[in-house]
């Protein structure tokens, strides 16, 4: 009997975050149906705290804070929170319709500009860092399978085969490789419309350096409440108000 109720207790405390992940979630729902949209990013930012979420269900609630972000006449806000969406989801077709929406309400230029470049880089990024992975140990395991066929049988076919798969790997390891290299970059993305002002110090009153342009992004490199340290892309470091930028990497909710 001891033993059956501590398995209960032990099942219930495995149970509770993830009610309590869900609850938030259905709250937040509830609230934005109602046309209570702060309340409903509440209740999603309380569920994206929850340390049981998994990247699919935070892809869910970005999207969705961004949908109460773009409903509360904040476009290059929301944009920022499909961004971030589209890091965990990069699939998504709904928050890639909804950024470049976003973006064009905002004044943007497009995320996706149909260019090489840009083209490239959507190949690059159409997996996660943890699918990437897995497809490049999935061809990895093909080819020393072919190997070992060739080893064992010999002839034209195999060989052909040994080099096509070699082929595929190399195709492989290279999103593997952008990925791992680029997938797990901590960044901000400036979300006012003046822009980021850029200070030496986390303080209002501190020296002005410049500003973060509305939509370009920096490298987050620590916090503190209210305040975010980044880097820019030529380099130079300081200081961003929280409330000024969309985290866009864990974590996503930063304190103010």
């Amino acid at each position: 009997m001891l033993i059956a109720t501590w398995i209960f207790l032990a099942w219930g405390q495995l149970l509770a975050p993830v009610t309590r992940g869900q609850s938030a979630h259905e709250s937040g729902c509830a609230e934005y149906r109602a046309g209570r949209y702060a309340e409903a990013r509440a209740h999603w930012e309380a569920a994206l705290r929850e340390e049981h979420a998994d990247a699919l269900d935070r892809a869910a609630l970005l999207y969705n804070i961004g949908n109460a972000a773009y409903r509360s006449k904040r476009p290059l806000e929301a944009a920022g929170w499909y961004t971030a969406a589209l890091r965990l989801a990069p699939r998504d077709e709904d928050a890639w319709h909804n950024l470049e929406f976003a973006r064009r309400e905002a004044g943007l230029e497009p995320a996706d500009r149909g260019d090489l470049t840009a083209t490239a880089r959507r190949l690059l990024t159409v997996m996660t860092v943890g699918e990437a992975e897995r497809v490049l140990l999935a061809a990895l395991v093909v080819l020393g399978l072919a190997l070992a066929w060739e080893a064992l049988r010999g002839g034209v076919a195999a060989k052909a085969t040994c080099w096509s798969l070699a082929a595929l790997v190399l195709l492989a390891a290279v999103p593997w490789w952008w990925q791992r290299a680029h997938g797990d970059d901590a960044l901000v993305f400036a979300a006012q419309p003046e822009g980021a002002a850029f200070t030496s110090e986390p303080r209002a009153d501190s020296t002005l350096i410049g500003r973060l342009a509305p939509g370009s992004q920096a490298e987050r490199i620590d916090a503190l409440p209210g305040w975010v340290r980044v880097r820019r892309e030529d380099g130079q470091v300081g200081w961003i108000e929280a409330r000024a930028c969309v985290p866009l990497s864990a974590p996503f909710v930063l304190e103010p």
